[in-house]
């Protein structure tokens, strides 16, 4: 990691540090030191695309459950142009359109969850690996999302599986909503529009409208 992406992770880990920030799991990762941070310009440029992968290959790759418990992928795209909600969403989708055309060249969907972008069971599949995405926008209405860049947070869902062993997950999963609701003054929408829909719905942040469609396509 070099300078810069030190000052990023500082950044981060200050947003992390608000009264009343939501989610327990980052907290966690920024007390043991396991939230990897790495920048890669802009989303909307391709260039870096490879190199995110590969980074995301190697977090994957290292990551040991027993260890690791809560770390989390960063990537911040530090040279992006001021962005809405909407165009961060077709950003964020794009860029995972990307990493995925490259991907399934070389590894299948991770057989524990769905390709499906339609199905309750749909996680995104990277190296054979399924992760959870969280999209960051300094310009999303939600303030557990406004992060001074935009950023893409990829958690791998072994986290979720090894607290549902445990028999832990549904109150995780309920505390943070219950402190998402008090830290930014409303209920994620998304959340109690669709219950327990397809996790795509919560990627970008976005209130989405009913009819939308998840516009990422699962190469054959």
């Amino acid at each position: 990691m070099d300078d810069t992406e030190r000052s990023f992770k500082d950044t981060l880990a200050e947003f992390i540090k608000q009264d009343g920030f939501p989610c327990e799991g980052a907290r966690t990762a920024l007390q043991k030191d396991q939230i990897h941070v790495h920048r890669y310009g802009d989303i909307q440029c391709g260039k870096r695309t490879t190199d995110l992968l590969a980074d995301i290959y190697e977090f994957a790759d290292t990551f040991n459950i027993d260890e690791h418990m809560y770390s989390s992928f960063v990537a911040v795209f530090d040279q992006s142009r001021p962005m809405s909600e909407r165009c961060f969403e077709a950003a964020l989708w794009q860029k995972l359109q990307d990493l995925h055309n490259i991907d399934a060249r070389m590894y299948d969907w991770d057989s524990a969850v769905s390709n499906d972008v339609t199905s309750a069971d749909f996680s995104f599949s990277l190296g054979g690996n399924a992760f959870f995405i969280i999209g960051l926008n300094p310009a999303s209405r939600r303030r557990s999302r406004q992060f001074e860049y935009p950023a893409l947070v990829f958690n791998l869902h072994q986290q979720f599986e090894h607290l549902r062993e445990k028999g832990t997950f549904t109150r995780f999963r309920d505390r943070i909503r219950e402190r998402d609701e008090a830290f930014c003054g409303a209920p994620n929408p998304m959340l109690a529009n669709h219950g327990e829909g397809s996790e795509v719905l919560q990627y970008s942040g976005r209130e989405l409208e009913k009819e939308w469609e998840c516009p990422f396509k699962v190469r054959s």
